[in-house]
Order: C-alpha cells, then sequence, then structure tokens
C-alpha cells in the first residue's frame, strides 16, 4: 500500500455532485471541487458546472477553491461555454477563490488549451488565483497554503494529493474502463 493510500483511508473521500459520462465529472471534497475534463466543453455542459460552482458558494460562505483536470485530448471547449466558464472568474458572479488547472499533455492541443485559459482570464475581472500545471505535484505544492489563506480551511498537502489521486482515477470507471488494477490479467502473465 501506498502513502497516498493510507492517507485517503484517513480523511473523507470527495462526494459527486456532478457527472456526463465521457465527458466531465465534478466533485467535492470539503470546500474544494475536483473537475476532470474527458470531453469538449458545450453551453449545457458549462452551464451544469456553474451550477455546482453556485452550490458550493450556498455551502461555504468564506469561498472555495477549484482543481479541474483537462484529459489528454480533450477538445477545446466550444466559444458558447467559455462564455459561461467566465462568468466563475467573475468576483461579482462567483466566490472561487483558487483554480488550478491540470492540463495532462502536451504540444499544440495543450497550447491551444492554455490559450483558452489565458484568453478567459484576460478578459474577465476578478481576483481569482489562477494556476496551470502539467502534473497534480505541482497543485500539491502551491494549492494548499493560498486555498487555506484565502477560505480559511486548512488543507494539507498529503490530504489534497490523496483526494485528487483517488478522485482522478475514478474517470476510468466513468467512461466505461476498468482501472488498471481491476484489469483481468492475461493469462501467462505474473
Amino acid at each position: 500500500m501506498t502513502r497516498d493510500q493510507s492517507s485517503l483511508r484517513a480523511i473523507e473521500p470527495a462526494s459527486l455532485l456532478d457527472l456526463d459520462p465521457g465527458r466531465f465529472r465534478y466533485s467535492a471534497w470539503r470546500n474544494l471541487t475536483i473537475g476532470v475534463w474527458a470531453g469538449q466543453a458545450t453551453r449545457e455542459a458549462a452551464e451544469r458546472v456553474l451550477r455546482v460552482s453556485k452550490h458550493m458558494a450556498s455551502q461555504h460562505d468564506k469561498g472555495h477553491s477549484s482543481i479541474v483536470f483537462v484529459l489528454d485530448g480533450a477538445p477545446a471547449p466550444l466559444p458558447e461555454a467559455n462564455e459561461v466558464f467566465a462568468k466563475m472568474y467573475d468576483n461579482q458572479v462567483s466566490d472561487l477563490s483558487c483554480l488550478a488547472i491540470v492540463i495532462e499533455g502536451g504540444g499544440f492541443w495543450a497550447s491551444r488549451i492554455r490559450s483558452t485559459i489565458t484568453s478567459l482570464r484576460i478578459s474577465t475581472p476578478g481576483s481569482l488565483m489562477i494556476r496551470v500545471a502539467d502534473k497534480l505535484e505541482q497543485v500539491v505544492e502551491w494549492l494548499p497554503a493560498e486555498h487555506t489563506q484565502r477560505t480559511g480551511m486548512k488543507v494539507t498537502p498529503s490530504e489534497l494529493r490523496a483526494v485528487l489521486t483517488a478522485t482522478r482515477a475514478l474517470v476510468a470507471n466513468d467512461n466505461g474502463e476498468q482501472p488498471l488494477s481491476r484489469r483481468p490479467k492475461r493469462s501467462g502473465a505474473p
């Protein structure tokens, strides 16, 4: 058993808030949302995520933060989805304190996703702290202190790593795939 697996047993798991199999999964843990995008964001999908954000705002009066994974190869959001996402960046509409986005991939595709995020940020007023990362570990290093300072809810790096790892792993099941640890072994394989 790894350290992250044993840490997860000591903390409460994330609870599912919304799911569109093959497109996205949004879960909540304390005053954090954890989103995983596997498919393209449409207006309807973005509106569902905005409702998740409003729900979190109603539950956490000192603010909440969000971590979003964009899986390798997921298409960029449609322009009408970006119009909705812009509302989450705006202090007048959202209480989002910190946003960390993990782009799981590289090359031109990742550059396009980063460009979309930058365009949204530039075009929307607000004091939202945003970090775009290539790896989960970069989020674990940055978010706990910033989130604690802005919302008053303490999150440790080890807790965050464990819950993000566990929640991110659930997406394989959302898309009809089994996690590697549950796949049948090939005959003759150890």
